[in-house]
């Protein structure tokens, strides 16, 4: 139970069992708005690029493509991206 007032209240909060006796222990999860500003580049999307060459691209690692759909949540379809769109890379 999370208490109105507590540093916990507009946190969201998951529940797991990790061990064998059933006993339930928070875990709490912070949104991104508590963990202050994180800055980003603008990359401007050309035909037939992939996620995993811009991110080679910004962080010389094509495994984190996956950081540019977490900050890029209006864009419902990464297949089918238009030219021109504009990317938030994470500066991460």
């Amino acid at each position: 139970m999370i208490f109105k007032g507590s540093r916990y209240e507009y946190s969201t909060v998951d529940f797991f069992s990790p061990n064998t006796t059933k006993s339930e222990q928070p875990v709490i999860f912070y949104t991104f708005s508590t963990l202050g500003r994180l800055s980003y580049w603008e990359h401007q999307y050309t035909q037939g690029e992939r996620l995993d060459q811009i991110a080679a691209k910004y962080y010389q690692n094509p495994r984190s493509w996956w950081l540019i759909p977490e900050y890029n949540p209006e864009i419902t379809d990464f297949t089918s991206i238009a030219p021109g769109t504009i990317l938030r890379i994470p500066n991460v």
